[in-house]
């Protein structure tokens, strides 16, 4: 009677709350109450012998799942991959046109600086003459040029070395 009871009652109650477990009614040696447990893994499927319908069908869609997971992961990957390649192709062309601008700044600076020697050259070549030939109407006028030709020279050195 008491045996009955357990089986009966008590046994039902363990197989929900310990999915996967054997649990028996009977004395520990004796075999375990066949049935599908709930949350098999793979493992416990293939040390089974006979697997039910059911198990094998959840096992089944669980590797559907995991398939279309992993195709979804690839196709990701293979667009940030695109996305890295892209972007490193623009890195390049950057960097070349970065190269091309600063060798171009470079030229415009010695040219800039040629000329300003040239114009400094001019200037005080001028000055020179003017206050060489004697004192004349003009003279103060060119002086006055002279000097502020100077000056925005000195004013565009100072600008240039500030960049």
């Amino acid at each position: 009677m008491a045996m009955e009871y357990f089986d009966e009652k008590i046994v039902p109650i363990l197989k929900r709350k310990l999915p996967g477990s054997d649990v028996s009614g009977r004395l520990m040696g004796s075999p375990p109450v066949p049935g599908p447990s709930a949350a098999l893994t793979t493992m416990q499927l293939f040390s089974k012998q006979n697997p039910s319908r059911q198990e094998v069908t959840k096992l089944q869609q669980q590797v559907k799942t995991n398939g279309a997971g992993v195709t979804v992961l690839r196709r990701e990957i293979s667009e940030l991959r695109t996305k890295v390649q892209e972007q490193q192709k623009q890195l390049q062309d950057q960097d070349q046109k970065l190269l091309e601008q600063t060798q171009i700044i470079g030229e415009q600076n010695a040219r800039l600086a040629e000329l300003e020697r040239k114009l400094r050259e001019v200037m005080e070549s001028a000055v020179g003459t003017s206050s060489g030939s004697g004192q004349s109407e003009e003279s103060p006028r060119k002086r006055r040029k002279a000097t502020e030709a100077i000056d925005s020279l000195r004013k565009s050195k100072r600008l240039r070395n500030r960049k």
